[in-house]
Order: structure tokens, then C-alpha cells, then sequence
């Protein structure tokens, strides 16, 4: 740590952390999912089923754009809490311009006539946001557990574009406004991480650093930070790539019974990825600890987490018709094939509760590239499983393909983690975010 940086503050308490997260966060994913749902009964059922496939695609984007840095970040600067000089400015320069290229190329599309006509007046408005998301900066406050202002920019994100939606999008008719409303919301979550960042750091820190100062090279940080990203599009493949297939596979109507009963799914997922958000510091800098610290700390965390996962499965799964009524207030989504898919997927919950600590520990010895082949290979089996149970068994069948791939998926990390186990010694990229001599660009 170079000694013009102050000594890094004590770290807050991880309870607090998990706690602010759950409760920010908790009340973004409640938001977000309130104005999709009010969407969802505002509007034509194939005109949801179109903005569905949209935010599904918009999800792959974010992770391009984010490129796997933000898990990087959270752990070096974890490790090493005076690394944020080293690391925003090539940060932000590669995410601006992974940015700038996808935006680029909706714009492209849609001017082409690629894209269907729904889609190409959602998706590439809706794109432009992506602009605006290196400027949350969750990666540094993740890595010093500042959790609130992990929290907090997603809270007003989610809380502008309800109340734009709510005041603005009365119906079909109101269709394209709705990406221009997301920019808006970004903007003023971006607004409010800058203000939070510039109010929180050490004197002397900047996001871009002095004439003279070094940072970390680019180079450096793909090669390490790849394969995170390229996981993190996998899981969002995996949780995402039925709603595509059966775009093209199914009716627009068949594709919002799924898609309506896979955001309920989804909204109960993101208690899980919240506690993951919250732990993964904790694990980075375990892993440089002695082995029976951290056996003990995912021993405990795997039967909080996977039993209370599995305990909310079995709850959904039994009130699945009144959770359908409740929220899309018994309009045509309230059906038996939305209750059957809303069956078999919360069933995924406990199996991602149990992988999620494997998926994290791999990403914090640094086994990135292990853990990219195993979501690899349960990706394949989830592409192959999709059209072939959708033929055989309808819509419902695209559910059990995402249950019966995510078994698989549990088995390859829980062996990929055991092999990484025996060769413990954590990775940094190349050395050069632990330690970045003067003058590397």
C-alpha cells in the first residue's frame, strides 16, 4: 500500500453489511418488481412479452459492460483497501468504451431493420443507459463494505422509473417512453453513487489518478477479470436463455405465462444474490487465512442460507396460484401453465443457494477460468435441454430444463472447488493490483 495513502478505516461489521443490503436492496428488487408487474397488467400481453426479452437482453449487456471488473474490484480492494487509485481509472476507461460499443450497435440494428419491430423500439433506447452504469462504482464500495451505497443508487434507480412508469406509461400506446424512463432512473442513481463516492473517500483518492501516479494496466485486468465476467454472463445466461429460446420457439402469449412466473422466481432469487454481495468480501480475505477459518465460515453459511433458500421454495411452490393472483391482480397471466413453470423454478433456489458459496470461494482463491468451465458446460446442457423438454412437454418444460441444468451445474463447481482446495494459494492478477510497481501505465 503506498505510504501517501491513510491507513484503511476498520472495517464494518458483516452483520450491518448483510442487513443494509437486505434492506436496500431487498427494497430495490421490491421496486423494480412492482413496476414491471404494474407493466405487465398495463399493457398488451405480447407487447410484455417483447419488453421481457428486451431486459433479458439488456442483463447480457450490463455484464459486458461491466466485464467482470466489479468482482475484481470488490476483492482487491477488500484485500487492499488503498488500491481504488490503481484501479477506477482503467476501470472506467474499459467499461466506457465496452459502453460505447454496444450502444453503438443497438442503434446500428434497429437502423438496419434487424431487429423485429417491438424490440428495435425498446432495445436500443434502452441501451443508452448503459452508458451511465461505470458511474455507480458498486465494485468500491463493495470491497470497503460500504453496502448502503451499494444499496442506495439502486434504490433511487428502481424508485424513479416506478414513479416515472406509474405517471407516464398508461398503456401500449405509452410503449416508448419506457426506455428514455430507465435513462432517466440511471441517471439519477449515478448521480447519487458520484455524490456518495466523492463524499466518502480518503483525501487525496480520485478515480483518476495524477499526473505521474500509476495505475493498473488494462491488460492486466481483462486477463484476470475475464473470466469472472464471462461466468457472470453465463449465470445470466443460464437464469435468462429459456425466455429467448421460446421467443422463438413458442406464441408471444405462451412466452409471458413463463416469464411472468420467472420474475416472481427472480425477485426470490435476489435475496440470494444480496447474501452473496455481502459475503464475498468476507471470503476474499479468507482464503489467505488458515483453511479450518474458512471450512468454518462456509459450513455455517451454507445451512443459513440453503436452508432458509429451501424453506422459501417449498413455500412458493405451494401458494404458487395465490402468489400469481396477488401480484398480476388475476388478469391472463393468472393461469395453470404460469403456476407449473412458478413450480419448478423456485425449485431452482436451494440448488443456487449451495452453488453460489462454491461459484464464490473459486472466484476468491482466483480459480476464474476453473469456474468458467464449469458454467460452460451447464450452460450447454441447459441449450440442449430447453427445445428438446419445451417439444415434449410445453412451456413447463423450459422450467425443468433450468432445475434439471442447475443440478448438474452443482455437481461440476462442488468437484471444481475440491480440486481447488488442494492447491489453496489465492491468485491476484499477474501481481499487478497487489502490487503495481511506479510507472506500469
Amino acid at each position: 500500500m503506498p505510504a501517501s495513502l491513510a491507513p484503511a478505516p476498520p472495517r464494518p461489521s458483516p452483520l450491518r453489511g448483510l442487513l443494509l443490503l437486505l434492506c436496500g436492496e431487498g427494497f430495490q428488487r421490491v421496486l423494480s418488481f412492482f413496476a414491471i408487474a404494474g407493466l405487465a397488467v398495463r399493457l398488451d400481453r405480447r407487447d410484455y412479452a417483447a419488453l421481457e426479452v428486451t431486459l433479458s437482453t439488456l442483463l447480457f449487456a450490463t455484464l459486458v459492460v461491466e466485464l467482470g471488473l466489479p468482482l475484481l474490484g470488490a476483492r482487491e480492494v477488500a484485500r487492499d483497501p488503498g488500491c481504488e487509485r490503481r484501479l477506477a481509472a482503467p476501470i472506467l476507461r474499459l467499461q466506457f468504451c465496452a459502453a460505447a460499443l454496444l450502444v453503438a450497435a443497438a442503434w446500428l440494428g434497429r437502423a438496419s431493420g434487424l431487429l423485429a419491430p417491438r424490440l428495435a423500439s425498446l432495445l436500443a433506447p434502452y441501451a443508452t443507459s448503459l452508458l451511465l452504469l461505470p458511474l455507480l462504482l458498486p465494485w468500491a464500495f463493495q470491497g470497503r463494505q460500504a453496502m448502503e451505497w451499494v444499496a442506495a443508487p439502486g434504490v433511487v434507480r428502481q424508485g424513479v422509473f416506478l414513479l416515472l412508469t406509474a405517471l407516464l406509461v398508461r398503456d401500449s400506446g405509452d410503449l416508448a417512453r419506457l426506455p428514455w424512463l430507465e435513462v432517466a432512473a440511471v441517471a439519477a442513481a449515478a448521480g447519487l453513487a458520484q455524490w456518495a463516492w466523492r463524499r466518502a473517500s480518503p483525501p487525496g483518492l480520485r478515480l483518476v489518478p495524477a499526473e505521474g501516479e500509476s495505475s493498473v494496466g488494462a491488460g492486466a485486468l481483462l486477463r484476470e477479470a475475464a473470466p469472472m465476467g464471462a461466468s457472470q454472463l453465463l449465470w445470466v445466461l443460464r437464469m435468462f436463455l429459456a425466455t429467448l429460446v421460446l421467443w422463438a420457439l413458442v406464441a408471444a402469449e405462451e412466452v409471458a405465462d413463463y416469464a411472468a412466473a420467472h420474475r416472481v422466481m427472480m425477485v426470490l432469487q435476489a435475496v440470494l444474490s444480496l447474501y452473496f454481495a455481502n459475503l464475498y468480501p468476507a471470503l476474499s480475505r479468507a482464503v489467505l487465512g488458515p483453511p479450518a477459518r474458512l471450512r468454518t465460515l462456509l459450513l455455517q453459511s451454507v445451512a443459513i442460507a440453503g436452508s432458509g433458500a429451501l424453506l422459501l421454495a417449498l413455500a412458493a411452490a405451494v401458494k404458487a396460484e395465490g402468489i400469481l393472483l396477488l401480484i398480476y391482480r388475476g388478469n391472463d397471466l393468472c393461469n395453470p401453465v404460469a403456476a407449473e413453470c412458478l413450480r419448478w423454478l423456485v425449485l431452482v433456489l436451494p440448488l443456487l443457494a449451495v452453488r453460489g458459496h462454491a461459484r464464490m470461494t473459486l472466484l476468491a482463491f482466483g480459480r476464474g477460468r476453473l469456474e468458467l468451465l464449469v458454467s460452460l458446460a451447464g450452460t450447454v446442457v441447459l441449450a440442449v435441454l430447453i427445445p428438446w423438454w419445451t417439444a415434449a412437454r410445453g412451456v413447463p418444460g423450459a422450467a425443468q430444463a433450468l432445475l434439471a441444468a442447475e443440478a448438474v451445474g452443482l455437481a461440476l463447481t462442488l468437484l471444481a472447488l475440491l480440486a481447488a482446495w488442494r492447491s489453496r494459494a489465492p491468485v491476484s492478477p499477474g501481481g499487478a493490483v497487489a502490487a503495481a510497481p511506479p510507472g506500469v501505465p
